[in-house]
């Protein structure tokens, strides 16, 4: 049965993308270079700039104490707290990886990377140490994997290419399988499902029994996330929120 949607709150901003947090928190990455914060009720809590940088590449809020932004332009990675004020800043150059088009935390508090020279994923801690790496992704597939998204659940590493689907590792790096979903840039991985957007539908993807159904969305959405029974959808110039 299709859900009955009733409008909870709209976020009035206009963002490239956004994710939440496991507290209901929205970050929205805005197109004037501001990653903004809301609480649950749509209240902005926070804002943070960093113009020296670029456009962000992406944002892992998967711990909120210390979340990572990630500006490939610059090979990057900016720390930040839960107010938003920045912690440290780490930059991947000096310890050899020049072009990486991903990066996102891992749950052991190190992070994960891929390496575009030699087109492995590396796991690296807070000394900039690789402590794990994957095959060669020439190894794992015959077509050039160019990575779009990357993100750490449940102890397995999940890498999207748009065109070639979802390619799973576990925590170090080996290799587990490939999703053959076509089409997914921005996903959610949630209580063992796969979470994107396709067709204005939300599908959700069983990652244990391989099954996958589909929601019909209130509304033309770019992008989705789902906390909680609570569907967030980013539309023109605002973020919708509905309970489900």
């Amino acid at each position: 049965m299709e859900p009955l949607w009733h409008l909870f709150f709209i976020i009035k901003v206009s963002a490239l993308f956004f994710t939440t947090d496991n507290l209901q928190n929205i970050y929205a990455v805005t197109t004037d270079y501001k990653v903004v914060k809301h609480d649950s009720s749509g209240q902005l809590l926070h804002t943070y700039t960093n113009k020296s940088l670029g456009q962000l590449t992406s944002l892992d809020v998967s711990n909120p104490m210390k979340m990572m932004l990630y500006y490939k332009d610059f090979s990057t990675i900016v720390w930040l707290d839960n107010t938003l004020s920045e912690i440290a800043e780490t930059q991947l150059a000096p310890i050899g990886i020049i072009q990486s088009p991903v990066a996102c935390l891992s749950q052991d508090g190190n992070f994960w990377v891929y390496d575009e020279a030699d087109e492995r994923l590396k796991k690296i801690n807070s000394q900039l140490e690789v402590m794990h790496e994957s095959p060669t992704m020439q190894s794992i597939s015959d077509k050039h994997i160019q990575p779009f998204l990357m993100k750490e659940e449940n102890q397995q590493l999940f890498v999207s290419d748009s065109s070639l689907g979802v390619f799973v590792f576990d925590q170090f790096g080996n290799f587990l399988n490939k999703i053959p979903t076509k089409g997914i840039t921005n996903f959610q991985v949630e209580n063992n499902q796969l979470i994107f957007k396709k067709n204005n539908q939300a599908h959700i993807y069983q990652l244990k029994t391989m099954e996958e159904y589909s929601i019909e969305l209130p509304d033309t959405a770019l992008q989705l996330q789902i906390e909680s029974h609570i569907i967030y959808l980013l539309l023109k110039e605002k973020i919708a929120v509905y309970p489900y």
